[in-house]
């Protein structure tokens, strides 16, 4: 089997090659500087089996700043990695937020499932919710946020006055490595054309993820609240588990560093 894998050096990009090489599978690992997929690609063999589509952008609050770039690699991007791969099985790295999109990320997600669901016979969609643990490479998203608030010594959670337990946002958090252990099932699921929410199935407040990241590694900043962020969901939580999902972690080993 012959999996393509986009995005290969990103945080999820890298744990998915690396347990995908542990299994009987050829594994061809894209970034941006192997092809920009913006622009349709030239010299790529499209002979291969799977792609899992992991490229793209996926800062919310830069997207209400930049939609045009979104909606041109999010969205335009998913169409160049198809035509290139018209035959293979094509698993999509979308978002919790699709369930409520309010962002051009959001949306831009959308597009690029309707084009999967369109353009591609054998297809998995999988709706990643907010992915933390490990540490990776290059830091971003939940555990940049707590590497630059232990830089500063202040963490911002933005808005408190949502209609939630404690004021703040809901969330679903799942951890790296069960995110990943579920794509690898899909590559192996032939004939499917599902879309799947990727979650633990437990729902945190941001402070209640917040609180727990203290408890695990210590009290390392302080916690102040701000304004709401444009885009940002009231609630971001799983409807179903996923039947590729087995969630073995829980929110602290998601916070431990």
């Amino acid at each position: 089997m012959i999996v393509v894998v986009t995005g290969a050096k990103g945080y999820i990009g890298k744990e998915v090659v690396k347990l995908l090489s542990t299994k009987n599978i050829t594994v061809l690992p894209f970034d941006i500087d192997d092809w920009d997929i913006r622009q349709p690609a030239k010299n790529i063999d499209p002979t291969v089996d799977v792609v899992v589509h992991l490229a793209g952008l996926v800062k919310v609050g830069e997207s209400v700043k930049r939609p045009t770039a979104y909606f041109y690699t999010n969205t335009v991007g998913t169409k160049n990695v198809i035509d290139k791969f018209p035959n293979a099985k094509f698993i999509l790295a979308s978002t919790g937020a699709a369930y409520d999109p309010t962002s051009p990320y959001a949306v831009s997600k959308v597009m690029a499932e309707e084009i999967v669901k369109e353009c591609c016979s054998d297809y998995t969609i999988f709706r990643f919710f907010n992915v933390g643990g490990r540490k990776p490479t290059n830091p971003e998203g939940l555990y940049a946020a707590t590497q630059n608030a232990i830089s500063s010594k202040k963490f911002t959670i933005y808005g408190n006055d949502y209609n939630t337990a404690d004021g703040t946002c809901v969330r679903d958090y799942v951890h790296v490595d069960d995110l990943c252990r579920a794509i690898v099932s899909a590559v192996y699921a032939a004939g499917t054309k599902t879309i799947e929410p990727i979650g633990s199935g437990s729902s945190y407040t941001v402070k209640e993820y917040v609180d727990a990241f203290l408890h695990v590694n210590g009290k390392l900043f302080d916690v102040e609240f701000g304004e709401r962020r444009p885009g940002d969901n009231e609630k971001s939580e799983v409807p179903f588990v996923s039947q590729f999902m087995v969630p073995t972690k829980t929110i602290y080993d998601i916070v431990e560093i």
